[in-house]
C-alpha cells in the first residue's frame, strides 16, 4: 500500500507550551489507523495540525507527496483531507440537508456530484434521510454523529479524520458508528481515527499508534497492540 499521509518530526505549540514533540506517523492508502492516548496526550492536536487549524512549528506533513504544513485549512480540505472534530460541531439551527450541503462547499460548482453524494450518504445513514428536513439540534447524539460524518463525506475525502466519534454515546450506538466507519473504509476511504475507546478502535484499525505527552511511544499492527500487556493494562483493562 502506498503512503497517503506522512508526518515527520512534527512539533506544534499552543503559545509557549509544546503540545507535539517530534511526531512521526504514517497512514497508508486504504488503511484505518487508530491514534490512542489519554486525555491531553496530543491526539486532537495531531489532527488539528494535519488539518491546518494548528500550525506545525517544525517538521513536515506530506499528503500524497506534497508538503501541506504551510497550507491554509480550506486548501487542505480541497486536497482531500476532511476532519470531523470532537463534539461533532454540527449547525443545530439548520436542517440535516442544509448541514450536508455545507459539507459539499468545495464541490459547489458540481450540482450533479452533490446530488449523487447526498444520495450515497442517505444510503449509508437511512436515519438521516428520514429526518432530512429536521433541525440538526433536535437529533439524538448518535444521529448528530452520523450527520457530522455524513457532512464530511459530502466533499469526497481521500482521508477522513475522526476525533472521538464514540464520545458520549451509548454502547449500542457506538457499535453502529464503528460498523459505519468500517463500511466507509471498505468503500475506499482511508481513515485516521482518534478514539479513547481503545478496544473498539483496535478492533477496527489495521495499524495503531500510542501518543503520550505529545510523543509517539508505540506503533504496530492493531492485532499486536491488542495483545500487548502495556496496552491492555493502560487502555483495555477497564473497557
Amino acid at each position: 500500500m502506498s503512503v497517503l499521509l506522512e508526518l515527520s518530526q512534527v512539533d506544534a505549540y499552543y503559545g509557549k507550551i509544546q503540545a507535539l514533540k517530534g511526531i512521526d506517523l504514517t497512514v497508508r492508502q486504504g488503511e484505518i489507523v487508530a491514534l490512542l492516548g489519554s486525555n491531553g496526550a496530543g491526539k486532537s492536536t495531531t489532527l488539528k495540525t494535519i488539518s491546518g487549524l494548528v500550525r506545525a512549528r517544525s517538521g513536515s506533513i506530506r499528503f500524497m507527496g506534497q508538503d501541506i504544513s504551510k497550507l491554509l485549512p480550506h486548501q487542505i480540505v480541497e486536497l482531500g483531507i476532511v476532519h470531523v472534530p470532537e463534539g461533532r460541531r454540527i449547525f443545530g439551527g439548520m436542517t440535516v440537508t442544509e448541514n450536508l450541503e455545507l459539507g459539499s462547499f468545495t464541490k459547489r460548482k458540481d450540482p450533479k456530484f452533490i446530488k449523487r453524494t447526498m444520495e450515497q450518504v442517505f444510503e449509508l445513514f437511512p436515519r438521516l434521510k428520514e429526518r432530512h428536513k429536521q433541525k440538526a439540534g433536535t437529533l439524538s447524539g448518535g444521529e448528530q454523529q452520523m450527520l457530522a460524518i455524513g457532512r464530511a463525506l459530502m466533499s469526497d475525502p481521500k482521508l477522513l479524520m475522526l476525533d472521538e466519534p464514540s464520545m458520549g454515546l451509548a454502547p449500542i450506538v457506538v457499535q453502529g458508528i464503528m460498523k459505519i466507519i468500517k463500511q466507509i473504509n471498505e468503500q475506499g476511504t482511508t481513515v485516521l481515527l482518534v478514539e479513547q475507546n481503545a478496544k473498539a478502535a483496535l478492533k477496527l484499525a489495521h495499524t495503531g499508534y500510542v501518543i503520550e505527552t505529545g510523543r509517539i511511544t508505540m506503533q504496530d499492527r492493531a492485532e499486536k497492540l491488542r495483545e500487548d500487556d502495556r496496552i491492555v493494562k493502560a487502555y483495555l483493562a477497564s473497557v
